[in-house]
């Protein structure tokens, strides 16, 4: 039986790479199909990818994301390009426009024009990795003659773009191979599919040419309620503390006094209290936290909605990772 399709990813503060590399082993040995590494402020998402590379074999790797500002689109061509030399034929490019928390307040660049800057970003990326000589005008980049010096990638490197709001959404339609969606509320993914299926009608695409992954707080416990305050905590730091727009999807989404809330208790620096504000519903309308049956059910409802790739995000301490990670991973895998 041909196992159905599972990504695994981890959170961009888990401490230990090691950890992270011995769960991906397993998550390859239990037939997941891709593992996502994210970048923040933490782990540069290339150097690990590299690394998980060295230690796998078949699992496919991908960025998921990293920002379009930090790099050019010629350096993250040629990160690109190197991973998939070194993987012998396994990355994937999950890229987004971050915010201005991590644009301005970390790389010290300006938060400007994301969606031009993003379309522009993805064409030039292409365009190099097609090998040819690429000459590109645009609102935000212009690039001459140039042309990659190494031997380009024999097959095209599929990208995958982060995506929230219907701009980004119809973007990812016309020019993407898949998007990335977090934190869409389960009752909403017929919306986001329906704004990526016009993108691609538009540039005259299939409907269903677009690759459809959700990243989904994970946590797997016998305990509901522990399951439910792990991933709750990384519920409230993106709608208390990542800016304005986890904040208006989850309002946007039935969710409004739970998002005041956990805003309110964020903004005076009470973190427990956010978490604490994040409501069963809630999880369950985003994320797969609970008993192991809990989980298997969760994780079909969003499947039946449209999720074609659904990615396990974990998001623990180092102490947790070789443990309930690795049972969570076991556990899901059988589904």
């Amino acid at each position: 039986m041909t196992m159905r399709r599972l990504g695994l990813s981890f959170g961009w503060r888990d401490k230990s790479l090691a950890g992270i590399v011995d769960c991906v082993r397993m998550g390859e040995e239990t037939g997941f199909e891709s593992v996502w590494i994210p970048e923040a402020w933490g782990r540069d998402a290339f150097l690990a990818l590299a690394t998980i590379a060295n230690a796998t074999q078949r699992i496919k790797l991908a960025t998921g994301i990293i920002n379009a500002y930090s790099r050019s689109p010629a350096a993250i061509a040629m990160a690109t390009a190197t991973l998939e030399e070194l993987s012998n034929g396994r990355a994937i490019l999950g890229i987004g426009s971050s915010g201005a928390a991590v644009v301005e307040q970390w790389h010290g660049l300006h938060f400007q024009r994301p969606f031009t800057r993003l379309h522009e970003s993805i064409t030039i990326v292409r365009q190099i990795l097609s090998g040819g000589q690429v000459n590109f005008q645009g609102k935000v980049f212009q690039v001459s003659n140039f042309r990659l010096a190494v031997q380009a990638p024999t097959r095209t490197i599929p990208i995958y773009l982060a995506a929230m709001g219907p701009n980004m959404l119809r973007l990812a339609g016309e020019i993407a191979d898949g998007v990335l969606l977090y934190l869409q509320p389960l009752s909403k993914i017929d919306e986001a599919i329906a704004e990526i299926q016009q993108g691609a009608e538009q540039a005259k695409r299939s409907s269903g040419s677009v690759d459809v992954a959700a990243f989904l707080p994970t946590f797997v416990s016998e305990q509901p309620e522990q399951a439910k305050q792990m991933v709750a905590r990384v519920i409230a730091y993106y709608v208390g503390g990542m800016g304005v727009y986890y904040h208006r999807k989850i309002s946007e989404s039935g969710f409004k006094a739970e998002a005041d809330k956990i805003q309110a208790a964020w903004l005076r620096g009470d973190r427990a209290g956010a978490t604490n504000e994040v409501t069963r519903a809630l999880v369950d309308s985003v994320a797969i936290a609970g008993t192991t049956a809990e989980c298997r059910s969760r994780l079909e409802e969003f499947r039946k909605a449209g999720v074609s790739l659904p990615i396990l995000s974990f998001s623990v301490d180092n102490q947790q990772v070789p443990q309930a990670v690795r049972e969570s991973i076991k556990i899901l895998a059988a589904d």
